[in-house]
């Protein structure tokens, strides 16, 4: 007799991969620990927490061990953060003068290399939100030099042109600076000229220290399959890749098979990309290394790929696949469990059924929040949650399986749906077993 408790799991890791983010991993833990909560409420849970005080250092980042129970089942997960934020800081800290001239250096070099063509071909609406970037810019620093000329203009009849001149200049550059501050800061506009200057650098191969980090993230990805086989207890790894960080995890797994082709073979692993941006780099016409790391993770029959794609996110590539770059055909309502042939398969999932009404209204223009509610609790159930794939009692596969995700498997109190609990006995049988 076919048992849906064969499906549950007890003891996952997940390793994240986030996006282009100076914050470290004590910032991590702190939005964590508020979304487990709400994750707890959301689904009706008995009890999930965080069963570390602080966040435990690893080789490649820090991790952390939680519990999560609900009516008739109780699951515990280390989540594992691949860091490269200090990276990132890195790049964010260099000088005005160097980040002005790598903005533009970046910009040049889209242009040129026919990239911006491809992305508004591809995906009009990430080619709008790349332009939007370099729009804003204009617009600060043209109405500082506009601030600037008023000065000069008024004052010049007083104190002269070569004073009013330098009146001028400062007010120009006070006022840019100060619009670049705010509401530049809120809209994250210098973060978004740094990540332009920096996917420039690393598709074109001149960010060694990105690359030698990617291979330390396969070489540890492949340390905890190792170490969690049989006799390590782990049930499956789950890769997570946002924004991104989604193209540096499939450059981790790629490194990870090339080092060991057993890899994959013994606990299973799966791929989850959400808010990807694969494609801007597999776009770039330097970029064969990249792709040539999400044909290899694709042919890999031995690691399942799920793809989360949402209209309502414009920082990402919509409907569009991040190995062939073709028009991205989504996968039905209900897939076969384990049945990761589409490579990947490819899930709609809409932010605006994440959140409530309230919520997604405050947020709707909000790019980057929208963007960001992918690794965060939902204020509702949904298809997709972020932290039902990290405490669900459930493996990866079966949630992958339904559009429903863990709405599918979980009552309204917190408890397994028939037959996966544990008692429940499934009312189909083996292929094997003949109806006597």
């Amino acid at each position: 007799m076919w048992d849906g408790a064969r499906w549950r799991t007890e003891r996952r890791h997940l390793f994240l991969v986030p996006g282009y983010d100076p914050m470290p991993a004590d910032g991590h833990r702190r939005i964590f620990e508020r979304e487990l909560k709400r994750f707890r409420e959301t689904w009706g849970l008995a009890d999930a927490r965080c069963l570390d005080e602080a966040p435990r250092p690893t080789p490649t980042g820090a991790a952390w061990t939680i519990a999560a129970e609900g009516a008739d089942w109780r699951t515990t997960a280390t989540f594992e953060l691949l860091a490269w934020n200090d990276l990132v800081a890195a790049d964010m800290a260099r000088g005005p003068l160097s980040h002005l001239l790598g903005s533009l250096r970046a910009l040049a070099d889209m242009v040129s290399s026919g990239t911006l063509a491809r992305y508004f071909k591809s995906s009009p609406r990430y080619g709008f939100f790349f332009i939007f970037t370099y729009v804003l810019l204009a617009l600060f620093w043209g109405a500082g030099i506009g601030l600037g000329l008023l000065a000069y203009g008024a004052a010049a009849p007083a104190i002269g042109a070569p004073l009013a001149g330098l009146l001028g200049a400062a007010v120009a550059v006070g006022a840019g600076a100060l619009l670049m501050r705010w509401p530049g800061r809120k809209l994250r506009l210098k973060q978004s000229l740094d990540l332009a200057e920096f996917s420039v650098d690393f598709v074109r191969g001149r960010h060694p220290a990105i690359d030698a980090r990617m291979k330390a993230f396969g070489a540890r990805i492949a340390e905890v399959a190792a170490d969690g086989g049989a006799e390590g207890g782990l049930d499956e790894i789950v890769v997570v890749g946002h924004s991104l960080g989604a193209m540096l995890a499939v450059s981790a797994l790629a490194h990870a098979i090339a080092s060991d082709p057993g890899f994959g073979h013994g606990v299973p692993v799966r791929l989850l990309t959400v808010g990807s941006t694969t494609a801007k780099f597999a776009l770039h016409p330097a970029g064969g290394r990249l792709r040539d790391a999400a044909a290899t993770v694709a042919q890999a029959r031995a690691i399942g790929w799920l793809e989360i794609q949402a209209r309502d996110d414009m920082v990402s590539f919509y409907r569009i696949n991040p190995v062939t770059l073709e028009e991205a055909r989504f996968a039905p309502l209900r897939t076969v469990t384990g049945d990761f042939s589409d490579r990947p398969l490819i899930r709609a999932h809409p932010i605006r059924d994440m959140l409530s009404a309230a919520t997604f209204a405050r947020f709707r223009l909000d790019m980057m929040r929208l963007h960001c509610q992918y690794l965060l609790a939902n204020d509702k159930r949904a298809g997709y949650d972020f932290f039902a794939v990290l405490a669900s009692p459930l493996r990866f596969d079966l949630l992958a399986a339904s559009a429903n995700g863990l709405k599918t498997y979980l009552d309204a109190g917190g408890g397994l749906m028939r037959p996966y609990g544990a008692g429940h006995p499934g009312p189909w049988r083996d292929p094997d077993v003949r109806t006597p």
